[in-house]
């Protein structure tokens, strides 16, 4: 049996489910481990298997993306979040516009435990949403 969000940590597993019990936003899809990105470019005469393995493991792989009748909201879980959650969360934004073209708006957020000394005041610069659960 496959696992409900593949690549996310135990830690971060139990703060999303704490945290989707009270989900701030009408839901009408939650996706997980959202792959964004081309991934690895390897020679023509590269095998299928190591082909889609090599994609596997270089594609971007986005947490939870929600999408709500107006818009599509990208997720990083991290027990305590730091500067790289945001790094991730930018990045993320890039690849989902140019790979989605999304019609709606799309809006980035940090669930997490705790926040790394000086993140607060750079999520608020680059309008990034975080939820403390």
């Amino acid at each position: 049996m496959p696992a409900r969000y593949p690549h996310m940590k135990a830690d971060e597993q139990a703060i999303w489910e704490r945290f989707e019990r009270r989900l701030p936003w009408r839901a009408e899809r939650i996706e997980y481990d959202l792959r964004l990105g081309e991934g690895v470019e390897l020679p023509p005469d590269t095998p299928e298997w190591v082909r889609k393995m090599a994609w596997s493991l270089s594609t971007k792989r986005v947490d939870v993306m929600v999408e709500t009748p107006a818009e599509f909201v990208i997720v990083e879980v991290k027990d305590r979040a730091g500067l790289g959650a945001i790094g991730q969360l930018l990045g993320y934004l890039s690849l989902f516009t140019r790979q989605y073209r999304p019609r709606k708006r799309v809006r980035l957020a940090l669930v997490c435990e705790s926040l790394a000394p000086d993140v607060a005041p750079v999520l608020v610069e680059y309008g990034i949403e975080a939820y403390l659960v």
